[in-house]
């Protein structure tokens, strides 16, 4: 387990989770400065990477336990706007081929 003490036991506290969290990434050279990740923007970056994976929606929105597509459509808005943009620049090159 990644997110537990010496003994093997899991951490209770999202501090302590944040902490090793932090560990590791600096372990593997992913410090910055100013930059503060938490534990729970690997849920968004677990979001993130469905998505650019084309995975439906509804089918990310029960994985998070969200009780509607809404609440994850509003959350995440940021990231299929960033879809939309590109699957909109897909759009013209195709159309942009057919002339």
């Amino acid at each position: 387990m990644v997110f537990a003490n010496s003994r093997g036991e899991l951490l209770p506290s999202s501090n302590a989770v944040n902490k090793t969290l932090r560990k590791l990434m600096a372990n593997c050279g992913l410090k910055k400065k100013n930059f503060h990740f938490h534990f729970h923007s690997l849920r968004h970056t677990h979001v993130a990477f469905l998505l650019y994976q084309v995975v439906d929606l509804y089918a990310i929105s029960k994985r998070l336990g969200h009780s509607n597509m809404t609440i994850t459509a509003t959350r995440y808005a940021y990231l299929i706007d960033e879809l939309r943009e590109k699957e909109d620049e897909k759009i013209s090159k195709v159309i942009g081929r057919l002339s």
